[in-house]
């Protein structure tokens, strides 16, 4: 009997690393395990920004690893990138290296990949020490001046339906490496972390191309391991909304989004939010790039802002509906 053939796409695992000399050999075997499972082409990329432990010399114990070596420290962004640069197959699949991999992970992509459209595919998360639910469908939505896309939806049954997401969880996520290269990979202004997957998605979807969320494909994920253990809660805050200052300068053209976002900002100006006056300093500093992009994003987009939001709203009220249902002109 032929054995059903699931993993049909060729795929490039990209890893981004810095100073996980803990977490390599912790993690790094489920990811062997999972890749062994697929029928089609695979590699296996770490991106070792710059790392000052013995990283490089633990993934020397991984000769079916492909290792890039950064000669300084980048960022998320930048170190994701360098691995795109690398990559020679179809599928990109973006982990970090806190997340422990089912092994059938591989199982359940390809198929979304099957449509011309499909940019992305995010998957169900499970908090690694907890067995918390963390990551399934994003939703997106605006409020108070700003993009919202904390809340996730799942699927209790699971089958071969597609569903919609608005974006994806960046510690664990497939895309398409051809739409990934015509989007110029990650936005690095956003540097060292924070939203940059987000601003990936919401560029894709505005050119008109789909992302879809896959509840078979399961990760854990040791939440937040990898940044908390490097970064202050007042750093992260302050990188937080910068970013979210860039994404929005860039990507959101509706003048309805941008007066209430201006009018939001300036009230927290008003009551002299430190944080907020730290992060749109730093984001000012970074202007003129920003408009250089948002004339590039507002050129190829296809769909607004508010056919974008209305349609991931929805999915707010209905999160279990297909991406097949409901304002299938969006969708297809």
């Amino acid at each position: 009997m032929n054995r059903k053939k699931y993993c049909t796409k060729s795929l490039s695992v990209i890893i981004p690393n810095y100073n996980g000399q803990d977490l390599l050999p912790k993690f790094l075997p489920s990811v062997m395990a999972a890749v062994r499972q697929c029928d089609s082409m695979w590699e296996i990329i770490v991106v070792d920004d710059a790392s000052k432990d013995d990283s490089l010399e633990i993934l020397k114990g991984y000769p079916d690893i492909r290792v890039v070596a950064r000669s300084e420290n980048g960022g998320f962004s930048a170190a994701c990138n360098d691995g795109i640069k690398n990559a020679k197959n179809d599928i990109l699949f973006f982990l970090n290296t806190d997340v422990e991999l089912s092994e059938n992970i591989f199982q359940y992509f390809s198929i979304h990949f099957n449509k011309a459209d499909t940019f992305a595919v995010t998957i169900t998360g499970y908090q690694y020490r907890t067995g918390k639910l963390l990551d399934g469908g994003k939703i997106g939505y605006w409020k108070r001046g700003n993009l919202r896309t904390t809340e996730n939806y799942y699927v209790d049954d699971p089958n071969e339906g597609l569903y919609a997401s608005f974006s994806v969880q960046g510690a664990y996520f497939f895309a398409d490496r051809s739409k990934v290269l015509l989007l110029d990979g990650f936005d690095e202004a956003m540097n060292p972390y924070i939203f940059e997957e987000t601003d990936l998605c919401y560029r894709a979807l505005k050119r008109g191309w789909k992302i879809y969320y896959e509840p078979r494909c399961v990760a854990k994920h040791d939440h937040s391991f990898t940044i908390k253990s490097t970064s202050s809660a007042r750093r992260l805050k302050v990188i937080s909304l910068r970013n979210r200052f860039i994404f929005t300068w860039k990507n959101i053209h509706s003048r309805k989004l941008l007066f209430s976002h201006i009018l939001y900002l300036i009230v927290q100006l008003l009551l002299v939010r430190i944080s907020v006056w730290k992060a749109l300093i730093m984001a000012m500093g970074k202007w003129n790039a920003i408009m250089e992009k948002r004339a590039i994003e507002k050129k190829t987009a296809v769909h607004t802002d508010e056919e974008i939001l209305d349609y991931y709203g929805y999915l707010k009220q209905k999160p279990t509906s297909k991406a097949d249902s409901a304002l299938s002109g969006l969708i297809h």
